[in-house]
């Protein structure tokens, strides 16, 4: 890929690296280009200097000393020779520095350009319109294209121009574009449900809601930030031992008050054995409510510890405890079933029950709601 590096010398001139032109182990012609401000012809923008060089001890390209013109006799004189293929490349790397000059003036400090290839440039040179039907004739192109663009833009260091770029786009634009990014996060977490919602490993369950944290705020009815997933909440004993660990702690972020999430995994039952044509809860899923109550009472007698380094990080008013298990769909296969697991679930003063078909399930129809208003 062809690069340009250029260094300002002063308001009104910069130097290019030098064009090689003809090159041999030690000694190499070069033509060392300086852009310049031309007020009286704008066109007029390139000057420079053929050099002969010579490769020193340390590597190290050197001019060769020039010879005094004069000093020269009468009849003698200098022949520089360009071969044909020397002077085409020179053409077209001054044709290069034309355009740089012509577009953005005299870089300021160190610049560097990459050259694309020709179908690039065209591309570049396109109008709304011609780009918009260049697109849609090469649709397969243009999304693999936006795919990769994506990613760049993603990892690239300067997030302030990507932003700044993103807000000259106009208003209907930026919200399609938002709305295509939310619909893509959403069928991946749903395709990830549908394939692995029978995945008996928790930690699997809870890397996919630590990474797609925003399936957690489905839960809630105010906007909700995930402080720390395996978040310790206090509980050790004077001997430094034990603690608890909970796997989501949250932030009201409206209120900054603590909320504890709890999960086990799809696979987990909710019911235990059937007594009198009624159905006990799990012991999973008990446990999982002694261990989230407990956890919000650890948060509530030892929070003055917990953000002793991080002061204001959350409140502990009352944490909202929610758990996160099984599947209700799969499960609850009978009416004594789901009676018996609603009367205990409605039950619950303190603690939220959601089962992780529901939550799924509410992740569809937030994306159905999107796709009816695109």
């Amino acid at each position: 890929m062809d690069e340009i590096q250029i260094r300002s010398t002063s308001r009104s001139s910069a130097e290019a690296e030098p064009i090689v032109l003809r090159l041999k182990d030690t000694v190499r012609l070069v033509f060392i280009p300086t852009i310049v401000e031309n007020k009286h012809d704008p066109d007029a923008c390139v000057k420079g200097t053929f050099v002969y060089q010579k490769k020193s001890k340390k590597n190290q390209w050197e001019n060769i000393k020039d010879i005094n013109l004069n000093s020269l006799r009468p009849a003698e004189g200098v022949q520089l020779e360009i071969k044909s293929a020397e002077l085409l490349h020179l053409l077209r790397k001054l044709a290069d520095l034309w355009r740089i000059h012509h577009r953005e003036g005299i870089p300021i400090g160190k610049s560097r350009y990459i050259k694309i290839s020709d179908q690039l440039a065209e591309l570049d040179d396109f109008s709304d319109d011609e780009l918009r039907h260049f697109l849609e004739v090469n649709s397969a192109t243009g999304m693999e294209l936006f795919k990769r663009l994506a990613a760049w833009l993603a990892k690239t260091g300067d997030q302030e121009a990507v932003l700044a770029s993103l807000e000259s786009l106009e208003y209907d634009s930026l919200k399609q574009l938002n709305t295509i990014v939310s619909l893509g996060n959403l069928r991946r977490s749903l395709h990830t449900w549908e394939t692995f919602q029978t995945n008996v490993d928790e930690e699997f369950w809870q890397n996919e809601l630590l990474k797609n944290s925003f399936l957690l705020s489905q839960l809630f009815a105010y906007p909700v930030v995930v402080i720390k997933g395996k978040a310790y909440v206090g509980g050790k004993s004077f001997e430094n031992v034990g603690g608890n660990i909970v796997d989501f702690l949250c932030q009201n972020e409206l209120s900054n008050n603590a909320v504890l999430i709890e999960i086990k995994t799809p696979a987990t039952p909710l019911l235990g054995k059937k007594y009198r044509n009624v159905y006990t809860a799990s012991d999973d899923l008990n446990g999982g409510i002694v261990q989230v109550l407990d956890f919000a009472n650890s948060v509530t007698k030892d929070y003055q510890s917990l953000i002793s380094s991080e002061p204001k990080a959350f409140e502990a008013f009352k944490p909202h405890c929610v758990v996160i298990i099984g599947n209700r769909q799969r499960e609850l296969d009978s009416p004594d079933k789901r009676k018996s697991f609603e009367l205990f679930r409605d039950g619950l003063k303190d603690v939220e029950v959601l089962t992780y078909d529901e939550l799924f399930g509410k992740v569809r129809r937030f994306m159905s709601l999107l796709e009816k208003g695109r």
